[in-house]
């Protein structure tokens, strides 16, 4: 189970408007973005291909979803999506929640959530992988471990040719080489996998990444924030997307890289949110963690779960955009200059 961590008071905030659009050639909405530009493949090297012995003792899988531009041209930057803590197969009976999954039970499809995001981020020309982490989250794997799954994903992706169509699952004819820029790596943990995601680029632990890999911008979404680990980023810029009827932990994250002077960061308190909105499996379930997982239910004037998908597509492509490819068009998103409409929400930056 997710561990639900309620810290601080509510959050005060400004009044939403309508957005602006994000970049000037894209629209800035969820319900805006088309499949027709993208393509969806996936790979799975096996239920316990992932060790981390000795600091841990369980197995885990090598599987993840990855959205592209059908027209690769170059080398594109690479968005790593990783969830966070839930049971680790698709079903209510607890007896079943075990890993690898018992047969005919299949695993929870948690990395599946961000598919609206990863949409969004393929059509602005970005490789996005989201790798399932149900192993890790049977045996309860902790920062570290979530970390070093993402950098066994990154050194995969730079020699793996088996991929297969999600739809079918026929080989797929793809081949990622010679078009991923590993050296403009941005990533995104929700949930404890904001933790993981951080600590990954977090100065102390820039030396374990694959070689030619560079993270250069690192988000946290609804994160958990445990302060076990050293989560201080400084060579990468920031943004963190809090949600209020969540807690306030992850807002540790943001604090930390702008003392230690990052190179820029971003801070969204995002009022009433929904920590499980951000992903569409965890809102709709099966499990007993699922739907509205937070501790405000009754307030009034909460945001729906498409409002909160659209804040995530509407800033996380003007942060990449920013962090990525050094485009400056989504800076009054970022800022807050530009509200999201459908939420409140009050903004804080630096650098």
């Amino acid at each position: 189970m997710r561990r639900r961590t309620i810290l601080g008071t509510a959050v005060l905030a400004v009044a939403a408007v309508a957005a602006t659009a994000v970049l000037t050639t894209r629209g800035n909405t969820a319900d805006a973005i088309t499949t027709a530009a993208v393509n969806v493949v996936e790979y799975n090297l096996g239920d316990k291909a992932f060790t981390d012995k000795p600091d841990w003792d369980g197995v885990a899988e090598l599987r993840a979803v990855v959205h592209y531009p059908k027209k690769m041209r170059g080398k594109l930057p690479v968005v790593v999506l990783l969830h966070g803590q839930q049971i680790s197969c698709h079903t209510a009976d607890e007896d079943n929640w075990t890993w690898p999954c018992p047969a005919g039970v299949k695993p929870y499809p948690s990395n599946r959530g961000y598919d609206y995001l990863a949409r969004a981020l393929a059509q602005d020309g970005f490789v996005v992988v989201a790798p399932a982490a149900n192993g890790v989250n049977n045996f309860m794997g902790v920062a570290p471990q979530r970390a070093r799954l993402i950098n066994k994903h990154l050194a995969l992706l730079q020699t793996l040719t088996d991929f297969t169509d999600p739809a079918t699952g026929r080989r797929a004819d793809v081949d990622f080489r010679g078009h991923l820029d590993l050296n403009r790596v941005g990533t995104m943990g929700h949930s404890v996998g904001g933790e993981g995601v951080f600590y990954e680029a977090a100065e102390a632990n820039r030396g374990k990444l694959p070689a030619g890999v560079r993270i250069r911008g690192v988000v946290a979404i609804a994160a958990t924030n445990s302060e076990t680990f050293d989560t201080t980023v400084t060579k990468a810029k920031v943004a963190v997307l809090s949600a209020a009827c969540w807690g306030s932990a992850d807002q540790a994250f943001y604090r930390d890289a702008k003392i230690h002077h990052g190179t820029g960061g971003f801070l969204v308190k995002i009022a009433k949110a929904n920590h499980n909105y951000f992903n569409t499996e965890w809102t709709k379930g099966p499990g007993p963690v699922d739907g509205d997982d937070t501790e405000c239910r009754g307030a009034q004037g909460r945001p729906t779960a498409a409002q909160q998908q659209n804040l995530a597509v509407t800033y996380l492509r003007a942060f990449y955009a920013y962090a990525l490819k050094d485009d400056k068009r989504g800076l009054p998103v970022l800022t807050g200059q530009n509200p999201v409409r459908g939420v409140t929400a009050e903004v804080e930056s630096f650098g």
